[in-house]
């Protein structure tokens, strides 16, 4: 399967909707990850697949993804909950809507939620998407990023392999930050 877009996106939840609708069920999900940013804040984002917390109609909404997905020739993981237990446990109160219909309302995880998400990750892949956060929320300092992750998640710390990532990855992108010492410009990104 090929990184789906935007637009793929919509469609396959469009097709979800309809399998609700036909089924006379309801559904609701909250997005985190690459699909929440393509959904929320950047179109030319891809993603193999939508990380979603099914807030309502979990049996039915599953069973309507695998039917899109089957039809789509997807596998029946395209929609899944595998990232649930990453997710913090402090409410969205920003959230956006990115998806509704009269069956099936989806929201993304907010500016602060993902970045947060993505440096306690700290994958390598996560980092772009840190940066594109960070500028949408006008951030440009590495302590502003690493703040809201604590802002998000206050009773853990950033793992340490994951913010020496992140501090790496950021020095280079934002030269002017001075909240970083030579020590972090210079050293390696692994």
């Amino acid at each position: 399967m090929d990184a789906l877009s935007r637009a793929e996106i919509r469609e396959a939840l469009e097709e979800q909707s309809d399998e609700l609708k036909r089924n006379r069920v309801k559904g609701r999900l909250y997005l985190a990850g690459g699909a929440a940013i393509a959904l929320a804040f950047r179109d030319s984002r891809r993603t193999y697949d939508l990380d979603a917390l099914i807030l309502e109609g979990h049996g039915p909404v599953t069973e309507a993804a695998r039917r899109v997905g089957r039809r789509r020739g997807w596998p029946e993981t395209w929609l899944n909950e595998e990232a649930t237990a990453f997710l913090p446990t402090t409410s969205d109160h920003r959230a956006q809507t990115v998806f509704g219909s009269s069956h099936l309302i989806v929201t993304a995880a907010s500016a602060e939620h993902l970045p947060a998400m993505k440096v306690r990750a700290g994958r390598l892949q996560d980092l772009p998407d840190i940066e594109i956060l960070a500028e949408s929320l006008g951030i440009r300092s590495v302590a502003e990023v690493l703040e809201i992750h604590d802002e998000v998640f206050p009773r853990n710390p950033v793992p340490v392999g994951a913010r020496e990532r992140v501090e790496q990855f950021l020095a280079n992108r934002w030269q002017d930050d001075s909240s970083l010492d030579s020590d972090t410009r210079n050293r390696p990104l692994c």
